[in-house]
């Protein structure tokens, strides 16, 4: 099983209509299409990527699916995003996705850095609701992706030993 696969069949148990939810790298659109139909027609995405190439074609996924109308899409790195997010939509969000490493089929050279994804972490945490589920894969096949792989991990078991629930 893809570990895309298994955080959407950990997230389908945990999602409802109604719920927000954020994509904080939205690359082709496949987690935020999945989390627009978790959603409902009652419910919102929030996607975000860095690259305009990413979010049009999230956006094309997005409107032949018919579930554009339920997601708002913003270009930009995805940690001054999420803190900007952080003062209307503090521990609203039912579930935070990060798919760490590079857009498929672009260029390699942009790619998430350890550095912003602590803070995209951080304000993250501080988005999710009480029972709010933070999914995060760290593609390591990557110049880089082993590094920020190891950045997320740390991040985690500090989180782990302040007593947080860590999975």
């Amino acid at each position: 099983m893809r570990l895309t696969d298994k955080v959407h069949q950990i997230l389908k148990g945990h999602l409802k209509p109604g719920d927000y939810a954020i994509d904080a790298t939205a690359g082709n659109g496949h987690d935020t299409l999945f989390l627009a139909e978790q959603v409902g027609a009652s419910g919102q995405v929030i996607a975000i990527d860095l690259q305009a190439c990413a979010i049009e074609s999230t956006r094309q996924r997005l409107t032949a699916s018919k579930v554009d109308d339920r997601v708002v899409l913003y270009e930009g790195d995805h940690a001054s995003q999420l803190e900007s997010l952080v003062e209307g939509r503090s521990h609203q969000i039912a579930a935070v996705v990060f798919n760490l490493g590079y857009l498929p089929g672009s260029d390699r050279i942009v790619q998430t850095q350890p550095d912003n994804t602590r803070r995209a972490l951080n304000a993250a945490i501080r988005l999710l609701a009480t029972g709010g589920w933070l999914c995060v894969i760290a593609y390591r096949g990557h110049p880089g992706g082993t590094e920020e792989a190891r950045a997320v991990e740390d991040w985690m078991r500090t989180r782990q030993s302040a007593g947080n629930r860590v999975e």
